[in-house]
């Protein structure tokens, strides 16, 4: 989160409204109405307590982008936002702390994640999630040389190497977000070659900082 007075939440003020949010989850999981509560219930209590406890500012968060283990070739998650190449270190875990999270006064969140994995490079990604709670505001390019180029090059030269998100309506948490079609190139020469798995998004709201 950045440093500025505006966008920062005191200790005292975050424990109000970490509380506030856990008071209205809890009433609406009773049954009962809470005068004023109507836009927040209808989150839903994870939502809900996200929405409440960041205030508009940039935050440093967890979010992460695979290819599921069902679509890969090794029967793992391969996550474009880890860097990891084969053989010696396969990006087959999640990273932390990797992206920006920007919430503006009206509670619009745009998500800011890099995608640095050169062995499975990123062509294209579907403008949306399948569901509409996600869409693709942006996508930026980098230069792309592939590892071990001089043997196993790519014919792209270029790959995505970040995308940043409209989350305003996003859970996080457990939920992910599904995008299809996608286009992907492997190097690696035991997979080398055109793909088309599709992405799934993962943010942890609770991670921001």
């Amino acid at each position: 989160m950045s440093e500025s007075r505006a966008s920062s939440v005191s200790r005292r003020d975050f424990l109000k409204v970490a509380a506030g949010a856990t008071a209205v989850a809890a009433v609406a999981a009773a049954g009962f109405d809470l005068p004023g509560s109507e836009g927040v219930l209808k989150l839903g209590p994870e939502k809900a307590f996200a929405q409440a406890t960041l205030s508009p500012g940039t935050y440093t968060v967890t979010a992460n982008l695979y290819a599921a283990a069902s679509d890969t070739p090794i029967g793992k998650n391969a996550y474009v936002t880890n860097a990891g190449n084969p053989p010696g270190n396969k990006p087959t875990s999640p990273v932390s702390d990797n992206a920006t999270l920007a919430v503006s006064a009206d509670g619009k969140k745009t998500l800011t994640v890099p995608v640095v994995n050169d062995t499975f490079g990123l062509r294209s990604i579907a403008p949306s999630s399948t569901d509409g709670t996600v869409s693709v505001i942006s996508t930026s390019t980098t230069t792309w040389t592939a590892p071990w180029f001089h043997f196993f090059p790519t014919p792209y030269g270029e790959r995505i190497s970040s995308i940043t998100f409209d989350v305003t309506n996003f859970s996080g948490g457990s939920a992910v977000a599904d995008f299809s079609p996608c286009a992907e190139y492997v190097t690696f020469p035991l997979y080398k070659g055109d793909k088309s798995w599709d992405l799934h998004l993962v943010v942890d709201y609770s991670s921001a900082k």
